[in-house]
Formats: structure tokens, C-alpha cells, sequence
């Protein structure tokens, strides 16, 4: 998706940015897989090139832009967290020394960290001292999906920055101009009309053929029982990427949601509609609210380093209470 460049139109509000003078800290603000990451992309690919075009984007020939092509750019700074795990105290120390120093190549140092909420208690409070005091040369972009969990100093240091809201449509084009087949674009986009980077990378991971063998599985749960949801976790445990299989729980669950409140018009697994109508009927509200936080909680879990065997047997134990009343125990309190 990174090969296609942000069309001018969507690029005016950063163009602006970028002619009135960027902002030292800088907040931006998405959820991840959206096109706020690639807005990023471009809006750092701009501030360090030695000359943007007219509508404020990279040129992609000077030096800095050849350095940012090849990943060796001295004056750029990404610090990212694996799905699970924390920022830590070092890398930032790391980052405010970077910072200090006079950029190399382009006008600038950049630091760009992400997300955001994954910094530790410690490292938030280092960085707090950097945003206070910023070098004059040095500019920061926080990406963040959550930023009701950044410390509240660290948000009043930062601009938000405005980025333009998705278009309808936006994401089965951008699907199809990757080369994916209208079918295949047109069901990802009803789950992830705002994530159409999600979309490709889920795409890529051959999710999208896997899906049907777990949706199988998972409809036949309820009328096997616990014992089965057990035996199904114990298998999945072993081989199954448990964020990929999120995304297909949360779909499911949102379809069920949608079917309890006769909302046809946005089911996404159109093809199990019958299976999902009978249990949408008979599920009880209580158990299925709690299944979903389950699911939406699940990257919190794995970073406080939860038994994944046990996280999974906990989750499909939930799935199966939303027909059987019976409570599931383990991972929410």
C-alpha cells in the first residue's frame, strides 16, 4: 500500500501544515492499519526532503529522499513496539539523545514513535522532559491509536495533527489497485472500510483463506459445548496467530450485534447469514457484550504476558456462554 502515493486533494490539510511551519511535537491520531500511518509516511518524507513538490510531497530524487528510500536517512528516528510489549525507558533516553545532535543531511531531526500508548511509565516521563524542552532543530510525531492513555501532560505538549476523514469507498479502491480481486476487496472493505492497510497486510498473511475453515469451526461451537471450545483452543494454540483470529471475532461478533438490532444493510459474512440470523435470536446480550470486550481487550492481555493457551481456551469459553448462559472465568477481572 506504501507504493501508492496519497492523491493531492487528501494532502491539503498537511500541505497547509507544512507551509505554515510544522509544530516541534505533533500528535497523530488512528487506528492501527488506517491511512494515518501512511499520512505520516508522507508528511516525514516531506519535512526532510531538500525540495517538495508544489502540493507539499516528497520529490523522491534529492539525497534525503534517497536515504529514506534506502532506510539510512541519519536524521530519521523510528521507535515502534511489537503488538504486546511496552516502549522502554531506554529507547527513549536513546531518542532524546538523538534529538540533541545537529541534523546531518536534512533540516531537521525526526522522531517518530509509535504507538504511543505502549511507553512505560518511566520512558512517558522521559519523553515529557524532551517535549518541555525540545532541541531547535527537532521534531516529534507521536502516533497513537489511544491517546486517552497518554499522560495528560504529554498530550497538552502536542498538536494534533488533521488529518482528513475516509472517504465511502475509499477502501475497496485502494484494495483494487493493489490487485486484489473485486470479490475479495469488497468483503475486507465491509470489515475494514477504515483500515485499509489492515485490509492488505491481512490480505498478504492469506487470512482471507483461512477465514471460512475458522468461521466453520466457531459456528459449530455452541451446539458442541464447552469440552469442544477446550479441545478447539488446545488445537488453535499450537498454530493459530491469535490477533489475526481477533479480527475474525470481532467481525463475527459486530455481525451478531447488527443482526439483534435488524441492521442488514451492514453484515459483512453475508454468506453465513442464515446460521448468524438463528443465533443472533438466541444469544443472550449480557454474555455476548462481555465476549466482545474479551476480544477488543485481548492486545492488553498479551502485553501483561498472559498464557496464550489459556487466554484462547478463556475466549472461546465466552463464545460458547453467549448461548449457554454459563459465565466464562479467567481473563476479564
Amino acid at each position: 500500500m506504501s507504493a501508492h502515493r496519497l492523491p493531492p486533494a487528501e494532502w491539503q490539510p498537511l500541505q497547509s501544515l507544512l507551509q505554515a511551519g510544522l509544530p516541534q511535537a505533533m500528535l497523530a491520531v488512528g487506528e492501527s492499519g488506517s491511512l494515518v500511518g501512511q499520512y505520516c509516511d508522507e508528511l516525514q518524507q516531506a519535512a526532510l526532503c531538500f525540495a517538495p513538490s508544489a502540493p507539499g510531497l516528497s520529490c523522491g530524487t534529492c539525497r534525503a529522499c534517497r536515504l529514506l528510500a534506502e532506510g539510512n536517512h541519519p536524521d530519521l528516528l523510528v521507535i515502534t513496539a511489537e503488538t504486546g510489549k511496552r516502549i522502554a525507558i531506554d529507547s527513549v533516553r536513546h531518542a532524546n539523545e538523538f534529538l540533541a545532535y545537529t541534523p546531518q543531511v536534512s533540516a531537521r531531526r525526526w522522531l517518530r514513535l509509535e504507538p504511543a500508548e505502549a511507553l512505560t511509565t518511566a520512558a512517558a516521563n522521559a519523553l515529557l522532559k524532551t517535549l518541555e524542552e525540545p532541541a531547535a532543530r527537532a521534531h516529534i510525531l507521536l502516533l497513537s491509536e489511544r491517546p486517552s492513555q497518554l499522560l495528560a501532560t504529554i498530550r497538552s505538549r502536542l498538536q494534533r495533527l488533521p488529518f482528513p476523514a475516509p472517504r465511502p469507498g475509499q477502501c475497496v479502491l485502494w484494495l483494487e489497485g493493489l490487485g486484489i480481486p473485486p470479490a475479495a476487496a469488497l468483503w475486507l472493505s465491509r470489515q475494514f472500510a477504515n483500515r485499509p492497510l489492515r485490509a492488505w497486510q491481512l490480505w498478504e498473511s492469506g487470512w482471507v483463506t483461512l477465514c471460512p475453515t475458522w468461521i466453520d469451526a466457531l459456528l459449530g461451537l455452541p451446539q458442541q459445548g464447552p469440552v469442544a471450545a477446550l479441545r478447539l483452543a488446545d488445537n488453535w494454540a499450537k498454530e493459530i496467530d491469535l490477533l489475526l483470529l481477533r479480527e475474525l471475532m470481532l467481525s463475527l461478533l459486530a455481525d451478531l450485534l447488527r443482526l439483534r438490532n435488524h441492521r442488514l444493510d451492514s453484515i459483512v459474512h453475508v454468506d453465513y447469514l442464515q446460521s448468524l440470523e438463528a443465533m443472533a435470536q438466541s444469544a443472550q446480550a449480557i454474555f455476548l457484550w462481555e465476549a466482545l470486550e474479551g476480544w477488543l481487550r485481548l492486545p492488553e492481555f498479551l502485553m501483561q504476558n498472559r498464557n496464550v493457551g489459556m487466554l484462547l481456551e478463556t475466549l472461546l469459553l465466552s463464545w460458547v456462554s453467549i448461548w449457554s448462559g454459563e459465565k466464562a472465568h479467567g481473563i476479564t477481572s
